[in-house]
């Protein structure tokens, strides 16, 4: 989909001349999502602007869908790719409506396909259209705002994204719920992305491949796995942290390392005496009730002592349920702040999928580390 050659962008002339990208080749793939990675003044933003012309290559070539950009024309590069940056830029004086609409009505789409384009996009992006289409930028909080900038990206249904730090300048709890919101929209719509960050957690978070930049060149291109296990050299270790084991857990998923066959489970039907007997007899100090493949609650002996009815009338709602595709970071972040020795692990519906303790953490990690040395 998209192929660097041997890129090259130099400022200046002479003995001025300053080199902000060296020579770079790689290659992404169609539905690929790479993230270039690295701090300040590596080069990772010059090498975003020059995919769609931006700035101009000093040596070197880039090719979308295997032509180069110095023959395509610079607007119509730019229409056929969605950019999403920090800063968002709406046009502050244009309804949501005309912001996403602005590239479809430049491509001359008529009005009833754009108002369904728009539609569309507000709901995959979480908002109703009925109430964000006719508001301004300025009403929309610095999250609704960025989401409208994806929505915006995505308005000409192009196959290639470039994002430059697009979640940098929300707070961390709506970044990390949008981040999440892009990903399953990732999984629906397979674009191709260029995506700059500086941050690693983000980085591990979001990307296929990730391309590591020092000095205007890429030290390490790999998967986030290998560049956590297996760091090419001291600036990528030193880069991802010493903390390699715990970011790691970033990358897990709770469906990946919990219990799909626990033995602490018992129907919502069955009655206290019966539940208490087979918890005494199995030495089980908690048990999940199930109904209609949900999990409803926990019991206990002591909840159950006495008790004649069925288990669902004496049953303590859980407080806290894990979803099969969140990160283990996550979870073992609410473990440390909870007393429950597990977690139901449920799917989207709500369905119970299994039982994750602090123990298949560990042991996933250990696993982790064991393949990944082993190949």
């Amino acid at each position: 989909m998209i192929e660097y050659r041997n890129v090259r962008k130099e400022y200046g002339n002479g003995k001025e001349a300053v080199t902000a990208v060296r020579d770079i080749s790689l290659q992404i793939k169609p539905g690929e999502v790479v993230v270039f990675l690295g701090p300040s003044g590596c080069g990772k933003t010059t090498m975003l602007r020059m995919t769609n012309k931006l700035e101009d290559i000093s040596g070197g070539d880039i090719l979308v869908d295997g032509k180069s950009i110095r023959e395509l024309n610079p607007v119509q590069l730019r229409r056929s790719m969605g950019y999403v940056i920090q800063q968002i830029g709406l046009f502050p004086n244009k309804t949501i409506y005309e912001n996403i609409a602005m590239i479809p009505r430049v491509l001359k789409w008529d009005k009833a396909t754009i108002d369904e384009r728009v539609d569309h996009l507000l709901k995959l992006v979480k908002l109703d259209p009925e109430t964000y289409s006719s508001r301004y930028p300025a009403e929309l909080s610095g999250g609704q705002q960025q989401r409208i900038g994806v929505a915006r990206a995505l308005a000409a249904d192009p196959d290639i994204l470039l994002m430059d730090e697009p979640f940098g300048a929300i707070d961390p709890i709506n970044r990390d719920q949008i981040q999440d919101e892009f990903m399953r929209l990732q999984a629906r719509l397979k674009k191709t992305i260029v995506f700059v960050s500086h941050d690693i957690h983000e980085a591990i978070k979001m990307a296929d491949r990730i391309a590591i930049f020092k000095d205007g060149k890429i030290v390490q291109f790999d998967t986030p796995e290998m560049i956590l296990t297996q760091p090419k050299n001291k600036f990528v270790s030193d880069f991802v942290g010493a903390d390699r084991a715990l970011k790691v857990l970033g990358l897990i998923r709770a469906r990946d390392a919990m219990n799909t066959s626990p033995k602490n489970v018992i129907p919502a039907e069955m009655k206290s005496p019966q539940a208490l007997e087979f918890m005494v007899e199995n030495s089980k100090k908690t048990c999940i009730v199930v109904e209609n493949g949900k999990p409803v609650g926990y019991v206990t002996p002591k909840l159950l002592k006495f008790e004649q009815g069925p288990v669902t009338d004496v049953a303590e709602p859980f407080q806290i349920f894990v979803e099969d595709d969140e990160p283990l970071r996550e979870v073992l972040s609410s473990m440390l702040m909870d007393s429950m020795a597990f977690y139901c692990v449920v799917d989207d519906n709500g369905d119970f999928k299994g039982t994750i303790t602090y123990l298949n953490i560990q042991n996933k990690i250990l696993e982790f580390y064991d393949d990944d040395n082993n190949e």
